[in-house]
């Protein structure tokens, strides 16, 4: 449980560096995290890299407490399994620093949430970061519907990765519409559910009174902030759309910003 005046870092990520080299046989396995991370002459990956060592000082040297160790939007089943058995060896050497979420392939059926429980059983403590575009579903998909049942049924939070709609291109770039977002958090208002990346600017919306209401369980992270929005402008409008609470801030650690 975290502490009044703790500072965590609600969107971090663990990408060792012996990924580096196995890059190609991974990118062969995960080909959408392959892009992203595989360095490319046109789009430059801005992607870092640090073993859980150097993750857990560079938290020291920012003065951050814990962090939300997220998992990555894995296609199969199998990547996903690994993903998670890395995140649930770093919670047992730092249980006092890292609160760990799952990843799960929606489209497995049942074999996601059983994976969803054994984690859980585990120690994590929610799921995420899951990518509609990335994994191949939609979000009114019924396997994907049971995950969500499942975070509220054993109520833990949801984060989703979630993209602003016009803008620069990058890689990563969600195709799905915020819309699609609204209508989850109208469809499961109980779900705990957090929206990466400001929400793709979704948090505009809560201005008005009844969106408000709607997503009175959303929270937004922050991060990559720098590689979206203005820096200088994008907290001041936020937070005359919603309370400084459902802020959470976030960095995509180890990405470069």
């Amino acid at each position: 449980m975290a502490e009044l005046g703790m500072r965590i870092d609600a969107h971090a990520h663990y990408t060792p560096p012996s990924m580096v080299d196995d890059l190609e046989s991974f990118a062969e396995r995960e080909p959408y995290w392959g892009l992203l991370i595989t360095p490319d002459p046109v789009n430059h990956t801005e992607q870092g890299w640090a073993t859980p060592g150097r993750m857990i000082d560079d938290m020291d040297r920012a003065g951050i407490d814990k962090i939300v160790l997220l998992g990555e939007s894995q296609r199969h089943h199998e990547s996903c399994i690994a993903r998670n058995d890395q995140g649930l060896e770093i919670l047992r050497r730092w249980p006092d620093r890292v609160i760990p979420f799952c990843v799960v392939q929606p489209k497995t059926g049942q074999k996601a949430v059983d994976e969803l429980k054994r984690c859980l059983d585990g120690g994590m403590r929610g799921v995420g970061e899951l990518g509609a575009y990335s994994q191949g579903y939609t979000l009114d998909d019924p396997d994907f519907a049971r995950i969500v049942e499942a975070c509220i049924d054993w109520d833990v939070p949801l984060n989703l990765h979630v993209s602003e709609e016009v803008g620069h291109f990058y890689l990563g770039k969600s195709t799905t519409p915020l819309r699609h977002y609204h209508r989850l958090a109208r469809r499961y208002p109980e779900l705990k559910l957090v929206l990466a990346h400001w929400g793709g600017g979704l948090f505009f919306y809560e201005i008005m009174p009844e969106v408000r209401h709607e997503f009175r369980n959303v929270w937004y992270d922050m991060a990559a902030s720098p590689l979206l929005f203005p820096t200088d402008q994008i907290f001041r409008v936020a937070l005359q759309c919603v309370d400084h609470h459902k802020l959470l801030f976030g960095t995509d650690y180890p990405l470069l910003i």
